[in-house]
């Protein structure tokens, strides 16, 4: 018992710096999760067949969404180290990358949902469905992604400087962009979706049409921050004009980053499959499987943020060259975490019998009541 009190101890310096970079993460993912379940119930007013349109959507942007985020972490790993060393210059280069790779991956991305977005949505439909159904859901579905497609860019920029930001010890400036952004959402939501205050009533289209305006929200925030606290964030100055990007490293990031790249594209899509092979069930169980998935995101932020965390303190210290402090902190951060995640996995256990987040059918009837 004493041993476990004394490497608890000699942990309390590192854990206090992990949840020091994890909480402000935590926040922002919480609240984006928690306006996401708002946006469900809210969608789900209208009826199920527009939530069943536009959870199928959802499920295909999580897999952009997180091809995007495996990639800028990647990169972020290089942007911490290079912060460690205070070397400007290369903290600079790693975020002219990550705009570069975002630009790419949203190229690609845009590219195959325009030319295969009906045969995406048809593998979420059952045939076996009323035919009327089919249709409408069809329908719903192509109207919220021909507007989402216009937030994948800013998604994909925001990503790119609120990492980056992150990376450089500044946690405060991404969470209070996406707050910002989430209660935009929630507040368009409720004029365009119903048609209040005013607004015309557009349904589903309302909803992607909020959804984007947040994401350019969070974006003009966060370049407007960045570029205006150059003292701050000295790599910012010259960002479009001036590079220490090499060919060697630039091979070097992308031998990281593509491997992290491909990992996150291959759990989301064997997510995205897995919850097709659901749908053939019939349409209301997509949509209950998508409030499912949207209430255990909100727990999910915990793990996810200290990832998060731990990847920016160890590069970090790579970075100052304290590679035996970092192996020390790395065993004990690391534990930490796992504890987190099971307490969390534990609360879940107890909410899982809970009517109201059971994946049935009356599920779906009682949000979109």
């Amino acid at each position: 018992m004493q041993k476990v009190k004394n490497y608890i101890h000699s942990g309390m310096p590192y854990y206090k710096r992990m949840l020091a970079v994890a909480i402000p993460i935590m926040i922002q993912n919480g609240v984006t999760n928690f306006v996401s379940m708002l946006d469900n119930i809210m969608v789900g007013r209208i009826g199920t067949l527009e939530m069943t349109g536009v959870s199928i959507v959802n499920q295909l942007i999580l897999v952009f969404n997180l091809c995007i985020f495996g990639a800028m972490s990647g990169v972020g790993i290089f942007t911490a180290q290079f912060f460690g060393k205070k070397d400007n210059d290369g903290i600079r280069s790693t975020l002219q990358l990550k705009l570069i790779f975002s630009v790419l991956i949203t190229a690609v991305g845009v590219l195959v949902f325009l030319t295969a977005s009906d045969m995406f949505i048809a593998a979420y439909i059952d045939e076996s469905s009323d035919p009327q159904d089919i249709i409408q859901v069809t329908s719903f579905a192509r109207k919220y992604l021909r507007v989402m497609l216009v937030g994948t860019f800013p998604f994909a920029l925001s990503q790119a400087y609120a990492g980056t930001l992150r990376e450089t010890n500044d946690r405060l400036t991404p969470m209070v962009s996406t707050i910002v952004a989430v209660f935009v959402n929630l507040i368009l939501n409720y004029c365009l979706i119903y048609g209040n205050l005013g607004f015309a009533e557009m349904g589903v289209e309302g909803a992607a049409i909020a959804t984007v305006t947040a994401r350019f929200t969070e974006l003009l925030i966060l370049i407007v921050r960045s570029h205006t606290a150059t003292g701050k964030y000295p790599f910012i100055k010259n960002l479009f004009f001036t590079t220490s990007l090499t060919k060697k490293l630039i091979i070097k990031i992308i031998l990281i980053a593509l491997p992290l790249m491909i990992n996150e594209g291959i759990w989301s899509g064997g997510m995205a499959l897995l919850n097709q092979c659901y749908s053939v069930r019939g349409l209301e169980v997509v949509a209950a499987i998508n409030i499912l998935s949207t209430l255990t995101n909100v727990f999910n932020v915990s793990f996810i943020a200290l990832g998060s965390a731990i990847g920016i303190i160890l590069s970090q210290m790579l970075g100052a060259n304290e590679k035996q402090k970092a192996k020390e902190s790395s065993t004990k951060l690391l534990v930490f975490s796992v504890g987190v995640v099971v307490i969390i996995g534990a609360v879940m256990a107890l909410f899982a019998p809970l009517k109201f987040i059971t994946p049935t059918i009356p599920c779906v009837h009682l949000l979109a009541a």
